[in-house]
């Protein structure tokens, strides 16, 4: 199966039009980071952790890999951005409950600009094992923003004949300000709004309360019980024995949402002891800090799960038509890594794909094919094993393939350690001979694999990181010549 190159935008570079696939853009956003970092630790950055949405897909996973090597940059894990936030909740406390007594569960809800996740989480001594997950992708800050913009683009079409909506630089104006609009409502019943030259020349003002908001993102608010009662159901938990509600992200400053949040709660009360904005990069960093050499981080392990349900699936054999055609390998709430080993029957050559299990109809994002399955001695089907893993970043790879053949052993028999006779009887008696055991050894053949995924190929990715150097060197030119100027 051959799978899609990266789709592509085409943006203005040094007054040319150019062509940038997604995942170079993403790596010139890395690149633009790693520049900031090393200028603010006078030293070179290599080794990175980088923190996603629990929700994003193999394909997404492995592009945020390519895009960090096409930067030179080499990720040492990717980690969920709740698992994230939990490390930076755990790693610091000195009281978490013994391993062997009841864990400390904590909830940690993140209501950032893009996206709500919701995570339950288990606390012992040195270890954090997470529960359940669950999200909204479509439910942050930049929805509110969006509500807002919809809400005045509106009044201001009304009130002084102008289509905002036609125009991205007044798109851009208006956004700023609802933004800003926004953060004043946090604190305030009642804010002003006003963008000086807004469209033709026109400075738009106008006032918004805090009711008002809150009935212009009411759907946004009702959306906030759903995410929160799947965690908990596929935490296994009940509400009394969850201990914390942990808030994380920008957008739980807003009253309205931190209320539908504590509600969904049971009315439990709501914790601020983290960063709101930094609590995802800390705990990142202390990921990274743990799997560098150079730093030395107190011992504390880190347990995960997957979010999606991955499938494999096959085409059936003719002569078997009892055959099944799919299996679920990975269920939700799986342990990453994991790995598992995959059995089929087959005489002739075979192919498998993964997909995810919900929703269903979901397209493949990896295959393999065993080419040549080699021949049973017997004229049987060959037991094929196949090894998938479920690596720590979260992404599954067809690793290997095997027959199994049994072949017994001899082992040396044990030695007789020389005892003194008990009396003159047992001395004339035969020495027994020893027994030699037989020991059943399982001897793996490896059989041919050819594995595909949605990885970038070498050739283009060799070429991404010269176009990004030489964009890079280009760059650092100018800023260079611009500062000795």
């Amino acid at each position: 199966m051959l799978y899609p190159h990266p789709l592509s935008l085409q943006v203005n570079y040094l007054g040319q039009p150019n062509s940038f696939s997604f995942t170079q853009l993403v790596a010139a956003y890395l690149g633009k980071i790693r520049d900031i970092a090393s200028n603010e630790l006078k030293s070179d950055v290599s080794d990175i952790v980088i923190a996603v949405p629990g929700w994003y897909t193999d394909l997404q996973r492995r592009a945020i890999i390519d895009a960090a090597a096409i930067a030179n940059l080499n990720i040492l894990r990717i980690i969920h951005d709740t698992t994230a936030t939990a490390l930076g909740y755990g790693i610091t406390k000195s009281d978490l409950p013994d391993p062997d007594t009841t864990p400390r569960h904590v909830a940690f809800v993140d209501a950032g600009h893009g996206g709500f996740s919701v995570a339950i989480v288990a606390f012992t001594k040195g270890q954090l094992s997470v529960k359940s997950t669950a999200y909204d992708p479509n439910l942050g800050g930049r929805d509110i923003d969006n509500a807002l913009l919809s809400h005045f683009a509106h009044e201001f079409n009304q009130k002084y004949n102008i289509d905002v909506l036609s125009s991205p630089k007044a798109c851009f104006r208006l956004s700023a300000g609802c933004e800003k609009l926004k953060k004043v409502l946090s604190a305030n019943t009642e804010a002003p709004l006003n963008v000086e030259s807004l469209m033709n020349d026109i400075d738009a003002s106008s006032k918004l309360t805090r009711d008002q908001l809150e009935s212009l993102i009411a759907p946004l608010l009702d959306a906030v019980q759903a995410p929160i009662q799947r965690a908990i159901a596929d935490s296994g938990l009940s509400l009394d024995q969850i201990d914390a509600v942990e808030l994380v992200g920008g957008s739980t400053r807003v009253p309205a949402l931190r209320n539908r949040i504590q509600h969904a709660f049971g009315g439990k009360q709501l914790s601020f002891t983290l960063n709101q904005d930094e609590a995802i990069a800390r705990g990142a960093t202390f990921a990274c800090a743990m799997l560098s050499p150079v730093f030395r981080v107190r011992d504390f392990a880190v347990h995960d799960i997957n979010h999606y349900p991955i499938k494999v699936q096959w085409q059936s054999v003719p002569t078997d038509p009892d055959d099944d055609t799919e299996i679920e390998v990975f269920s939700q709430g799986n342990p990453v890594p994991s790995t598992k080993i995959l059995s089929f029957y087959r005489k002739d050559a075979f192919s498998i794909e993964a997909a995810y299990a919900h929703p269903p109809g979901t397209a493949p994002f990896a295959s393999a094919t065993v080419p040549q399955v080699p021949p049973d001695p017997k004229g049987d089907a060959t037991l094929v094993k196949v090894k998938t893993r479920l690596n720590l970043h979260g992404i599954l790879s067809f690793e290997s393939a095997y027959t199994e053949e049994i072949e017994e052993k001899e082992e040396p028999a044990p030695m007789e350690v020389d005892k003194p006779p008990q009396d003159a009887e047992s001395a004339m008696a035969p020495a027994a001979v020893p027994v030699k055991k037989k020991k059943r050894v399982v001897k793996k053949n490896p059989v041919p694999l050819l594995a595909q995924n949605a990885s970038l190929d070498k050739a283009l990715l060799e070429s991404y990181k010269e176009k990004e150097s030489e964009m890079h060197a280009g760059d650092k030119l100018v800023q260079d010549t611009e500062v000795g100027s």
